[in-house]
């Protein structure tokens, strides 16, 4: 029924109806569709939960809703075909700590041109190469960041530099901006709408929904081949692995197919490392055997109960079978793909 309904909204939705008949159809349906959401939202059995995500990101295309995910190799791309754009030549380029000061170091480079941030430029501090003048007067800035959401911190450093010198000539660039936010700069590259999720900042910034994560390849390194063969190698291996990615914010639920009885180990691990999470799922049966190679399917089984809003998953394959059965987002950590 729920999946009518959503058809029949979108059908009405894509017709742009104007008149009061299909306006309160539209109304009507969709209080209907809330209903029965939220009622599927609160229960975990298989059905419900797929019956629940399915209408889910049926909602996300009726609202245009999309998850985009940027990588640092396309950053790079883009920061060079911008610069082929630049209207003007620059003195100097000004990187907004810290993900701003990424894109403004390529820039630098590319161009020749010393890279500073705007504390250091007000105490006359620059990277610069031997060649580079380092006496001269520097009046055209273009002020970089990565992104720019509600502007505060592009007007923020903007407002910095004038207080400064009114003498200077300040352009304010920003990479990436949303349809609203293009207003707010003078310079930008590409349009993407949020919800968004970039590489360089995957760790730092602010999280947006429920997140759940896989352990063994994404907050720590993979398990090493055959070790988890012998006992003895593979208990001293979860002790001493290497850490890789941990986030700066707290993690709603990890989800690992290491057993229940290295649950002792894990958490120690975590500790140690200052890994934030609510929530540590490990898989509840004797042996590693029982697990059959059934390791996207019970992680599904999972996800289909907790219904985490994005999964970071380390396997390509598992990440892909996971989104064409849950149509939950998930981030390939081994291919930065984002399944969506």
């Amino acid at each position: 029924m729920i999946e009518t309904i959503i058809k029949c909204l979108t059908r009405l939705h894509l017709k742009k109806q104007k008149n009061p008949v299909g306006r309160v159809l539209i109304i009507a349906s969709y209080y209907v569709y809330k209903k029965l959401r939220d009622i599927l939202a609160k229960r975990d059995n298989k059905i419900a939960s797929k019956l629940y995500l399915r209408a889910r990101n049926l909602e996300r295309n009726i609202k245009g809703i999309k998850w985009s995910f940027a990588t640092i190799d396309e950053l790079l791309r883009w920061s060079t075909e911008w610069i082929k754009t630049f209207p003007t030549s620059y003195d100097v380029i000004v990187g907004i700590p810290r993900s701003g000061l990424l894109v403004a170091n390529i820039i630098a480079s590319k161009l020749g041109k010393p890279l500073t941030t705007p504390e250091l430029f007000s105490r006359g501090q620059y990277w610069v190469s031997k060649l580079i003048d380092k006496k001269r007067e520097y009046k055209n800035i273009l002020l970089v960041d990565d992104s720019i959401d509600s502007g505060k911190t592009m007007e923020k450093s903007f407002q910095f530099l004038r207080s400064y010198s009114e003498n200077l000539n300040i352009t304010k660039a920003g990479l990436i901006v949303k349809e609203n936010s293009k207003k707010l700069v003078d310079l930008y590259y590409k349009v993407i709408p949020q919800p968004r999720v970039f590489e360089w900042n995957l760790l730092h910034q602010a999280k947006i929904g429920k997140l759940a994560t896989d352990l063994d390849g994404v907050i720590c390194e993979n398990c090493p081949p055959g070790v988890d063969l012998d006992e003895e190698l593979y208990t001293k291996w979860i002790k001493n692995a290497k850490p890789y990615l941990i986030p700066a914010f707290e993690i709603n639920v990890i989800v690992s197919n290491r057993l229940e009885k290295y649950r002792s180990d894990t958490k120690k691990w975590l500790a140690n490392y200052g890994v934030h999470y609510k929530k540590l799922i490990l898989w509840d049966i004797q042996s590693k055997q029982e697990r059959g190679g059934k390791y996207a399917q019970r992680k599904i089984e999972v996800l289909l109960k907790i219904k985490p809003d994005i999964f970071w998953e380390s396997s390509f394959t598992q990440a892909k079978q996971i989104w064409k059965i849950t149509k939950i987002p998930t981030l390939c950590i081994e291919e930065m793909t984002l399944f969506t």
